[in-house]
């Protein structure tokens, strides 16, 4: 295993780490839309502030069901700094992990967008540690 940075070595520097936004992009039939959004609210939400992670917001596009196109869900997420980032994941639970499965069979490709606020200096990190 090797080892992965640690972020933000002092309380003062995680305290005023920035927001991390997560945005996931799931293209999908428009048919499986549905059954998504129901595993979404079912077996992902119940846990998901637990490993602090928030729904923001859910989108669709297009807008509309084509018969010879695919929709892309687009999830947007917040956890409140990067270690907190780190800490979500290494928190997944069997149900999220049973989600992400069924959601990888419903749909025809999916992504992960991490993203924060634009700065001339990004933060780096501090030293290695042992993580998960």
């Amino acid at each position: 295993m090797r080892a992965t940075p640690c972020l933000y070595g002092t309380t003062h520097e995680r305290t005023h780490a920035a927001m991390i936004h997560v945005l996931d992009e799931i293209v999908l039939a428009p048919a499986h839309l549905p059954t998504v959004l129901d595993l979404l609210e079912s077996r992902y939400l119940p846990g998901s502030a637990a490993r602090g992670l928030t729904l923001l917001q859910r989108w669709v596009s297009p807008p509309v069901a084509l018969p010879d196109a695919p929709n892309t869900l687009w999830l947007l997420w917040q956890v409140p700094d990067a270690p907190g980032y780190y800490a979500m994941r290494a928190g997944i639970d069997g149900p999220a992990l049973a989600f992400w499965s069924t959601v990888g069979s419903l749909c025809e490709s999916r992504r992960r967008h991490v993203m924060a606020a634009a700065t001339p200096v990004l933060p780096q990190p501090k030293e290695p540690c042992d993580a998960p």
